[in-house]
């Protein structure tokens, strides 16, 4: 296995956590506002269970398509090393530049 692919593994671990702890935290907010609820909280907590399942499927494609992106720079990588490195190179000859013209502007 690749360096990318632990990498991208322990980072899908790690937002699956983050994502499911929010989850959490969010209905145990919505649960401690109890019966007494105003009518508006009612409302909102119903919207907010909504999003909430409904965004689920939305953070899985999201998260199966940043995991194609990154097979495929992986693969490019090393198909075409030292035309990751020129890109890579290039890029940070331009950000160089606007970071030196922006700083240039101020003085």
């Amino acid at each position: 296995m690749s360096k990318t692919t632990r990498a991208l593994k322990s980072a899908e671990e790690s937002s699956v956590d983050e994502l499911k702890t929010l989850l959490a935290d969010a209905e145990k907010a919505l649960s401690s506002a109890g019966d007494s609820a105003s009518e508006e909280i009612t409302s909102l907590r119903d919207r907010l269970r909504e999003a909430l399942s409904s965004g689920a499927p939305f953070a899985r494609r999201a998260l199966d398509a940043a995991k194609e992106q990154a097979k495929h720079a992986d693969e490019f990588v090393h198909e075409k090393p030292y035309v990751a490195v020129g890109i890579a190179a290039g890029l940070g000859l331009i950000a160089g530049v606007l970071a030196a013209g922006c700083r240039c502007r101020r003085d």
